[in-house]
């Protein structure tokens, strides 16, 4: 039976077999994990987002302008 090759398999153990050897070597640095960014539009679509939400509730409490 032949096995097929697994790319993602591969660079999964690719990724913790070096990052092992940089721990027997000593390393201890780390990069800190980048915080998430978001631009102008995906701002205000989320800005968007929250209004329409906050009034469906707002009707669906019986409190809506409609």
């Amino acid at each position: 039976m032949t096995r097929d090759y697994d790319p993602q398999a591969d660079a999964v153990g690719s990724y913790y077999a070096a990052v092992e050897a940089k721990r027997l070597r000593g390393d201890t640095y780390w990069p800190a994990p980048k915080e998430p960014t978001t631009d102008a539009q995906t701002e205000r679509e989320t800005k968007r987002l929250k209004r329409a939400l906050d009034r469906k509730l707002r009707e669906a409490e019986g409190g809506g302008d409609a």
